[in-house]
């Protein structure tokens, strides 16, 4: 079986963890398989390049800066395409999977993608796409992330906030959303199978598509986290006061860390030691330690460990790694309600909280926030974790997918 995998950058964010990931358990396995990606930081080559076998980068500089200066005004990617891999896919020899991840954030152009699709679809009969829904960005006019905002159910008629991301000067969101809508209409039209790691994103897309056109297969822990887990030793508990993580890229972005419950965590004093990572923290205080952002994962799954609980607090995200990792390394999650919080929580038993709950919730040690969230003993709750978070499932659940096409 021959896989190539695309998404927009190789390392960065978790819909790239996810794609790289089974490419590299696809590798393992002895499968061929391929990572394309558009650009890394700056447009440039990924940092992480010459880290991983089988990665190519796809998309020149100039392509990407241009889609950035141009997506305020235009609302779209008007740049960007696959035409220079349609030698290579239509001369693969045996069946061939195409899948897609992140498409978009100023990448390729969507119709330049369909139009691709088809013409290698008509050279190349055994070729079949799937693709992974990593967002809402399938059923918006422009938006990745909802944000509570259901306007795409009546046709975007009107952006309640102009920077939702991607972000915009003009709100166009609206006129494109019927040509888009047939852009997916066309994928379908082809047989492309659409996989959401999440139950909310795949009844969105349903509710538009089809009932049964998403399927759900849940994010797993990556093959390189799941060694540095098996490394770290079992924390037990300490004496003192509790110690809280915040984590997020940036820090200041309200729809993942909700600044206002932050900031009373801080206000609950000597009670508490709130431990933040990430960009650019707002945060200070006698109780907080800043801590940056953590590229490296061993030493960002290290400090974790030795926390006695993680707030979530994002209106955001789809399927949260942050919260598979810390639930796999024994770290109970306070996550206010959302549907991807709970989602991922009621896969080890759990459930979200209310603000109010979670100001009582950071004043307990481990184990009793444990017992209150996950109604079961730290132990439990850890083994129980490990093992509901696997990327080796959803590595075998892919495969599956994919033989079964």
């Amino acid at each position: 079986m021959n896989i190539l995998q695309f998404n927009v950058r190789l390392a960065e964010g978790g819909a790239a963890g996810v794609a790289l990931d089974l490419h590299l358990r696809a590798l393992e396995k002895g499968l061929s398989s391929r990572f394309v990606y558009g650009y890394g930081k700056g447009g440039k080559k990924s940092v992480s390049h010459a880290n991983y076998p089988q990665v190519i980068k796809h998309t020149p500089r100039l392509t990407s800066a241009v889609n950035i200066a141009l997506f305020r005004f235009a609302n779209r990617d008007l740049f960007g395409n696959l035409d220079k891999l349609y030698r290579e896919v239509t001369r693969t020899s045996g069946p061939l999977v195409l899948h897609f991840h992140v498409l978009h954030s100023y990448w390729l152009n969507l119709e330049e993608v369909v139009t691709f699709c088809q013409k290698v679809k008509a050279h190349k009969p055994d070729i079949t796409f799937v693709w992974t829904l990593h967002d809402h960005w399938s059923v918006t006019g422009r938006c990745a992330f909802t944000d509570g905002c259901e306007n795409w159910k009546t046709g975007c008629q009107k952006c309640p906030t102009l920077s939702n991301y991607p972000p915009v000067k003009i709100d166009k969101a609206h006129q494109q959303l019927p040509g888009k809508r047939q852009m997916f209409r066309a994928m379908l039209a082809l047989g492309c199978q659409f996989i959401s790691p999440s139950q909310h994103v795949a009844d969105a897309f349903n509710s538009l598509y089809g009932v049964g056109r998403c399927r759900i297969i849940n994010n797993g822990i990556d093959v390189a986290t799941e060694a540095i887990l098996a490394a770290l030793p079992v924390k037990h508990e300490e004496s003192g006061k509790p110690k809280i993580a915040v984590v997020a890229h940036d820090l200041r972005y309200d729809g993942k860390t909700r600044q206002q419950l932050v900031r009373k965590i801080i206000a609950l004093g000597d009670k508490i030691e709130l431990h933040t990572f990430g960009k650019f923290s707002p945060f200070a205080g006698d109780n907080v330690i800043n801590h940056g952002f953590e590229s490296d994962k061993r030493t960002l799954m290290s400090a974790l460990n030795e926390m006695d609980g993680l707030v979530f607090s994002s209106r955001v995200d789809n399927y949260p790694l942050i919260m598979c990792e810390a639930l796999s390394i024994g770290v109970p999650v306070i996550a206010t309600h959302s549907d991807a919080a709970q989602e991922v929580l009621a896969k080890s038993g759990g459930k979200t909280v209310s603000e109010a709950e979670v100001l009582q919730l950071v004043q307990l040690k481990k184990s009793d926030i444990a017992q209150a969230v996950f109604d079961t003993s730290l132990a439990a709750f850890s083994q129980r974790s490990r093992v509901a978070y696997s990327g080796q499932q959803m590595l075998e659940e892919y495969v599956s997918f994919y033989q079964n096409l």
